[in-house]
Parts: C-alpha cells; structure tokens; sequence
C-alpha cells in the first residue's frame, strides 16, 4: 500500500478463468469522505497483467456525464513493467460531484470493465465500485430568524489600499526613466548633447576593427590612416610624431599612452615614409589596442 494515500484499496479475485493473466486489481483513494458538491475526486486504479497482455484503450471510460451527480472529468493512463514478466498500468481518474446533499450519506461511484487483450484472446479486469461520503453545506434547519438575509454570512471586507503609494512609485519610476534616457541621450550625442565634442577615438576604433578583420595591406595602411585622422581631429590640426609632446599636453586624457602612440607614430613613418625605425611594426591587434583606449580616454574625460 502506498503511505500517501488513504486506504481505500480493493484486491479483487478475478472470478473469470479467462481473467488469469490479470494478476491484480487495486483503486487508490486519496479520502473516501468528507466530499461536498463541486468537489473533484481522483483516483488510481493499479492493474498488474503478463507482460504479454494489451490493455484495449477503447473499453477506458470516457470523459463526460456518469450520472446526474457525476461526472467523469478525465482519464491518463501509464503503463511500467515491474519486472517477472509484468507490466503495471496506472488509470489515473477524475471524477466531479454534483449531489447537493442535504444530510451525510455515502454515494457509489459505478464500476467498470477494462478489457486486456493477448495472443488473440480478450480479458475482462473489472474496476470495483467504491463509496465515497458526502456532506451537506448547510444545515438543513437553521435557527429561525425574522430577517432572510440573516442566513447569509456577511461579506468579507475590502482591504483598504493608500492611494498615495502607486503615485509615488509611479514619480519613482518615472525620474529613473527619465534619467536613463539623459543618459542613453549623453552617450549618443542627442539633443541637448549634441553639441558635445565628437567621439572621434570610438569612431575610429570601429573602423579600425572593420579593417584589421582583412588582414591585409591595405586594410593595414587605411587602420594607420584612420588613427591619424582622429589624432588630428582630436587636436584640430596635423599632427607629427615630434608634436607627440605637444598633443598630450594640450590633451593630458591621453598621457598615458604616450608610449604606444610613439610606436604608432615611428611605425607609420616607417609604412608610409620608409623612416624611423625599421624594426619597429605596430601590428593589427596592436594598433587596434590602442585606438580602444584612446577611445575609453576620450569617453572617460566626457
């Protein structure tokens, strides 16, 4: 017996020869009393057959009206084998009450037959009927009273809510919405920001990383050009490598990367001029590098 459910468990001894196969009949209950009109009722019926044996999904009950108190509301079957050559199926049932009672009593849920079919030859395992108590949902004389809506149970009361509280999240909401727009607005250059200074390090960092995706040379010299643009727009006129000193003191955002802007600097002489130093090559992630920093330089000082 399962612990979880309540004892209604019927073993039946299956009167038919034919039924021989068919080890075992049992219903599984959660409660056989206390149900009230409206109430769903679920039950397992547990069949325990030869392996060998088919259950004939047709004879399953169907899903509708049993009787004018009845219901039944749906039907699921499994099937498992439990090993020794047997398969267990579990019919897992749900009726729906209808009966108004008017005192406790006991009702019968009807039985059924469920047919098993092996080696051409068919089985009847009958389902028992079973009785489940009912209940009343009132009292079938109360005590008299002179007002009719007296029987009636007054009606719980409605919470009262502070009206005041969704306006203020509402104000909350909406100042937090308003500042992630001046935010998202400050980032994009939208008006009133528009005026704000070009990000001309991020633009350059996006077409450089376009460019070194080619890998090759002329997508090389048009990252280095790239840079050189915005090193020039970014001071409002050429710059050369001997006016390094000159651009980082004017921008000292940029300070600390005077270093690779050096290398930058010599590497590109060397390309583009055959000058500088031979040896020194900035290479594609290199150069990408330090376009993403001077972009983040440039966000960071506004």
């Amino acid at each position: 017996m399962r612990a979880a459910l309540l004892a209604l468990s019927l073993l039946l001894a299956l009167a038919a020869p034919a039924a021989a196969e068919v080890k075992s009949v049992r219903l599984y209950a959660d409660r056989s009393f206390g149900f009230f009109v409206g109430d769903l009722v679920n039950v397992r019926l547990e069949i325990i057959a030869d392996s060998a044996s088919r259950l004939q999904t047709a004879s399953l009950p169907r899903p509708g009206a049993l009787d004018y108190w009845l219901d039944l509301r749906d039907v699921h079957v499994r099937e498992q084998p439990v090993g020794g050559g047997l398969t267990r199926w579990d019919i897992e049932l749900v009726y729906q009450l209808f009966y108004v009672a008017l005192d406790v009593r006991n009702l019968q849920i009807p039985p059924f037959p469920l047919r098993f079919l092996r080696e051409g030859d068919s089985e009847i395992a009958r389902a028992p009927a079973w009785t489940i108590g009912v209940s009343p949902l009132r009292e079938v004389l109360p005590a008299r009273r002179d007002n009719p809506t007296d029987y009636m149970r007054a009606d719980r009361g409605v919470a009262q809510g502070d009206a005041a509280a969704p306006a203020a999240r509402a104000g909350v909401f909406a100042a937090l919405a308003i500042g992630a727009l001046a935010l998202v607005a400050h980032d994009r250059g939208w008006p009133p920001f528009h005026r704000r200074r070009a990000r001309v390090f991020a633009a350059a960092a996006r077409r450089i990383a376009a460019l070194t995706k080619r890998n090759d040379e002329s997508s090389r010299r048009a990252a280095l050009l790239a840079l050189h643009r915005a090193i020039d727009e970014s001071a409002g006129r050429r710059i050369f490598a001997e006016d390094i000193d000159a651009f980082l003191s004017e921008h000292a955002e940029f300070a600390s990367v005077k270093v690779p802007l050096g290398r930058f600097f010599n590497s590109s002489r060397a390309l583009f001029f055959g000058v500088g130093d031979a040896g020194v090559e900035v290479a594609a992630t290199e150069l990408l590098a330090l376009a993403k920093t001077l972009a983040a330089l440039e966000r960071s000082a506004g």
